[in-house]
């Protein structure tokens, strides 16, 4: 063997041990849940890191807001799909907006972002408590705050929505997987910067390339080179 193959053969286990090892880091946030298939899909929900006020009557605001702090997460960014608040304005339900009525879809199960189930489905999530705390933020880190929500349990607006003429919001709990998760029964001034709840499009879990299929290429690509410089 030439000591230019021995060179490339050398870079590919290189290359290949590094590989491998990325495959088996802990990613933070999680965005793929563990225990499902190729072909699943899913939907991934997070407490925001970052505070707003509640003045806006508007849920286009609150819906940017949550998209521009997914943005500043590149795990978030590469999964290519849209955020929407968990959250209620006198004239949008939460459940409307985040496409959960459990009376017009079945839904598909929701996860925070430390790779914990949150619901089976959109009735699991409107019924009055989750499997776990909603309490893990954009970055997968834990986050005990009281978001802004102007939301009751099953997922309609409070007597305080977002934007209220009466000045205040309804805010959650995000430590509470009983149905304070989104009505504490607390309503907060609007001008106060609080974080939100976000809720992101439906995933689809992809197959990822195992790593017998990395060497193989690896292998097929060196045996090109050698091939061409033989022709």
């Amino acid at each position: 063997m030439t000591n230019m193959n021995t060179r490339r053969l050398s870079v590919l286990a290189i290359t290949m041990a590094s590989l491998m090892a990325c495959a088996t880091a802990d990613a933070a946030p999680i965005t793929v849940p563990t225990g499902l298939n190729p072909g699943d899909s899913y939907r991934l929900a997070f407490v925001t890191r970052g505070t707003t006020n509640a003045a806006s009557p508007n849920i286009t605001a609150y819906n940017n807001f949550v998209s521009i702090v997914a943005g500043t997460v590149p795990e978030l960014v590469s999964l290519g799909t849209t955020w929407k608040v968990i959250g209620s304005t006198s004239s949008d339900k939460a459940r409307d907006n985040t496409n959960t009525d459990p009376g017009a879809a079945v839904g598909v199960p929701i996860y925070s972002l430390n790779d914990t189930l949150l619901a089976n489905n959109n009735a699991d999530l409107w019924d009055g408590s989750l499997a776990n705390a909603l309490n893990y933020d954009e970055n997968g880190t834990i986050h005990s705050t009281n978001p802004f929500t102007g939301t009751a349990q099953a997922g309609a607006a409070t007597s305080a929505p977002l934007g209220a003429a009466t000045g205040s919001a309804t805010t959650g709990q995000s430590t509470s997987a009983i149905s304070t998760w989104v009505d504490t029964g607390i309503d907060i001034p609007l001008g106060v910067y609080r974080s939100f709840y976000a809720l992101s499009g439906v995933l689809r879990v992809v197959p990822e390339p195992g790593t017998f299929t990395l060497v193989t290429f690896g292998l097929w690509s060196l045996s090109l080179g050698a091939w061409r410089r033989r022709g």
